[in-house]
């Protein structure tokens, strides 16, 4: 989705684990590499059960495929992933 402001919006639902790791990769590759935003979100809200570890390599997904181009936050983070993102360095992502 991307919004009027030019944000594009990535959704995560469900349960994420890390076999979803790898999907996640290639969304945000696809995302970035066709509309090039400004911004883009990475919106938590349907998430509703995250494995272990999976924020920080969701987190390192994020720092490799957009380094400084695009300004890459992620919302409306259940208590969980942002408790696990706090735990491996990714609080800056967090909006």
């Amino acid at each position: 989705m991307t919004r009027s402001t030019g944000t594009v919006v990535l959704v995560l639902r469900g349960s994420v684990g890390t076999a979803d790791v790898d999907s996640f990769r290639a969304a945000l590759a696809d995302a970035l590499r066709a509309h090039r935003p400004p911004e883009l979100e990475i919106d938590c809200s349907g998430v509703f059960e995250l494995d272990p570890g999976v924020a920080g390599r969701i987190a390192s997904t994020i720092w490799a495929a957009a380094p400084g181009a695009t300004r890459v936050t992620v919302v409306r983070a259940p208590a969980a992933l942002r408790q696990q993102l706090r735990l491996c360095g990714g609080a800056g992502l967090l909006a």
